[in-house]
C-alpha cells in the first residue's frame, strides 16, 4: 500500500519535468532540445526521403538503402508519448496486413532515458515490423521532428509520398499505405 503512492509520486514528478521541458523546448522552437533543425524544414512530398544507418534494438546496424524499391513507412515514436502509443495497434494491423506485399513499416524510436526498455515495450506491443533507435542526425535530416508522432509515407522510388504529423488512425493509415502498394 505504501509503494502506491509513491509510483504516483515518481510518475507525477516526471510527468511535470516532461511538460516543463516540452514548454521550454517550444519556447525556443523545438520539441527537445537539439532534436530540430534550425529552419525546422520537413522534407516536402516528392523530395527523396533522407538516408540513415542506424541499429536496431538487437544491436544490428540497418541502412535506409535496403528500403529502397519497397513501400515503406517511417515512423518517430517515443514509448513515453501516449499518441504514438495509441497508433501502435493499429500500425501492427495494417503491417501484417500488407508486409506479403513488400510494404515495410520502420519505427525510429527517439526514447533517450528508457532505451533498454524497448524490446520489453516491443514484446508487449507484439509490434513485428523493424524498430529503430533514432539519433540526432536522422532527426534533424527528418526536418527536426518537432512533434511526436511525425509518420513519412515513402514510395518505392524512395520519394516521400506524403507526411503526417500526430495520431495517426488505423482506416487512415491504412488507406494511405495502400496508396504506396
Amino acid at each position: 500500500m505504501k509503494k502506491s503512492p509513491l509510483v504516483l509520486f515518481g510518475v507525477l514528478v516526471v510527468a511535470s519535468a516532461a511538460a516543463l521541458l516540452l514548454y521550454q523546448n517550444t519556447q525556443r522552437g523545438n520539441l527537445a532540445d537539439g532534436w530540430g533543425t534550425t529552419d525546422g524544414a520537413i522534407p516536402p512530398p516528392g523530395a527523396n526521403a533522407p538516408a540513415f544507418s542506424l541499429k536496431d534494438i538487437s544491436g544490428n546496424v540497418i541502412e535506409s538503402s535496403h528500403f529502397l524499391g519497397k513501400p515503406t513507412v517511417v515512423n518517430f515514436f517515443a514509448t513515453w508519448c501516449l499518441p504514438c502509443r495509441e497508433e501502435i495497434p493499429g500500425f501492427v494491423d495494417v503491417y501484417n496486413k500488407y508486409r506479403d506485399k513488400g510494404f515495410e513499416l520502420v519505427g525510429i524510436s527517439l526514447d533517450t532515458d528508457t532505451r533498454e526498455n524497448l524490446p520489453a515495450f516491443v514484446m508487449s506491443h507484439r509490434i513485428g515490423y523493424r524498430i529503430l533507435l533514432g539519433d540526432l542526425d536522422t532527426a534533424r535530416a527528418y526536418g527536426g521532428v518537432s512533434s511526436l508522432p511525425t509518420t513519412f509515407f515513402i514510395g518505392k522510388d524512395g520519394k516521400i509520398r506524403n507526411v503526417h504529423v500526430g495520431y495517426l488512425d488505423q482506416d487512415d493509415f491504412d488507406r494511405e499505405v495502400r496508396k504506396l502498394l
